[in-house]
């Protein structure tokens, strides 16, 4: 079995009921803190894996194609749950056993990261920068005309799916279903301790999702269109494609990472430029700062809070002896904030000399999308400051949505100043 039994005794319990408490939710700074200070390299027996905080330990994890496997990591999240409830969640252990773009080790993850790398190639990303505006001029140009809207729910979260949803191919009456089976997808993951319920949930909306994009993936094959889902059927690499369960498994990872990640960065963005007037008056007058600030609210607030490995070989690290089939937790938003790496890292600063993140990874597996992700950033910003130069936040409307993986606002009101 591949499931590890715990050999630990974790050093710091109240530390360690901190990273499930709802603290973790509203502020996980101060908590990180601690975990850089006290224990960089912890054993958590809430999350049921190790947890790496420092920024040079995380790089060099994240790093590590020789002792760290992204492989059949998701088996271990099982681990807890009764041998009924594992049997009632084969699909879902089932598709998290197939290799993907994400869940994959040289020399497959070599192949199949170069096969999605042609979809998503600086000639194609430059050529999708007409829609990406037309859709940020007709949603912020839509909101601004109520005088008061959420920022989230008609800006963050459409635009990111919306364009994904195209790329991939999907009809414009279903693309409401993708950031629901996303946002389910995703529910059960972000520990070490996985829950039944939300299990099922996430099992329930990626069968749904696969049979949707069976039927597109036999579409596509017979008669091809200029889309994702197509380039993907149909691409090959030395003479080899994506199996059916490698290109499902691809697709969900496109749909999931494509968008979650963007709509968080947007919503973070957003939010702290607001929430630091001079700077969002400074942006206004020098748009250049776009690119900077971008890069700020990537390290600020990391929009995917935390990555996970599986232990492939038994190997010392910083000190401490990782047994194989162990989890890795590795923190990238404490990471960021570490001060051996940035001067004042809980200030945020879009004139920073030197802006270090590991917010889109590190390693063989950065996030081939970070350039999307950075234009659509980049174009909701001078769409906001054409159609909405005074905007404000509501005072006391901002709320965090409850996801232990990824950080960034549920919902953010915005209003003009000159309401």
């Amino acid at each position: 079995m591949l499931f590890s039994k715990r050999k630990h005794t974790c050093p710091d319990p109240a530390l360690d009921a901190l990273l499930v408490s709802p603290a973790m939710m509203v502020d996980p700074y101060p908590i990180y803190r601690r975990l850089r200070e006290e224990q960089p390299v912890f054993w958590s027996d809430t999350w049921n894996a190790w947890v790496v905080s420092r920024y040079t330990d995380v790089a060099e994890s994240l790093k590590d194609k020789e002792n760290l496997s992204n492989e059949n990591r998701q088996a271990l999240l099982f681990s807890g749950l009764t041998d009924d409830e594992r049997q009632s969640l084969c699909p879902l252990r089932h598709y998290f056993a197939q290799k993907d773009v994400i869940g994959s080790d040289p020399p497959d993850h070599t192949r199949m990261r170069a096969l999605v790398q042609k979809a998503f190639s600086p000639k194609t990303i430059n050529a999708l920068e007409p829609r990406i505006r037309a859709l940020a001029e007709s949603m912020i140009g839509a909101a601004a005309g109520q005088g008061r809207f959420d920022f989230i729910h008609e800006v963050a979260h459409p635009l990111p799916v919306v364009l994904i949803a195209e790329m991939l191919g999907a009809p414009v009456e279903d693309r409401h279903l993708f950031k629901k089976w996303s946002s389910d997808i995703l529910a059960f993951q972000g520990t070490g301790q996985t829950t039944f319920g939300p299990a099922m949930l996430s099992q329930k909306s990626l069968v749904e999702l696969f049979e949707y994009m069976n039927r597109l993936i036999d579409q596509r094959r017979k008669e091809p269109r200029d889309d994702l889902i197509t380039a993907l059927a149909l691409a090959e690499e030395g003479g080899k494609g994506f199996s059916r369960d490698e290109l499902l498994a691809t697709c969900n990872t496109i749909l999931t990472a494509g968008h979650e990640t963007t709509t968080n960065l947007i919503g973070n963005l957003v939010y702290q430029l607001l929430l630091n007037p001079e700077q969002w008056a400074a942006l206004r007058a020098e748009p250049a700062l776009i690119h900077p600030a971008i890069e700020e609210a990537l390290r600020y607030e990391a929009p995917k809070q935390r990555n996970f490995r599986r232990v492939k070989k038994a190997h010392a690290f910083a000190g401490v002896d990782f047994a194989e089939n162990e989890m890795v937790f590795q923190v990238i938003g404490a990471a960021n904030r570490d001060p051996a790496n940035v001067e004042n890292p809980d200030v945020f600063d879009i004139r920073r000399s030197k802006i270090d993140h590991l917010s889109f990874g590190y390693g063989i597996h950065f996030c081939l999308g970070a350039s999307l992700a950075r234009m659509e950033a980049r174009i909701v910003m001078e769409t906001l400051i054409k159609h909405l130069p005074q905007a404000r936040l509501v005072p006391g409307s901002m709320r965090w949505q409850e996801r232990v993986q990824f950080r960034g606002p549920g919902r953010l009101l915005l209003e003009s100043a000159r309401i």
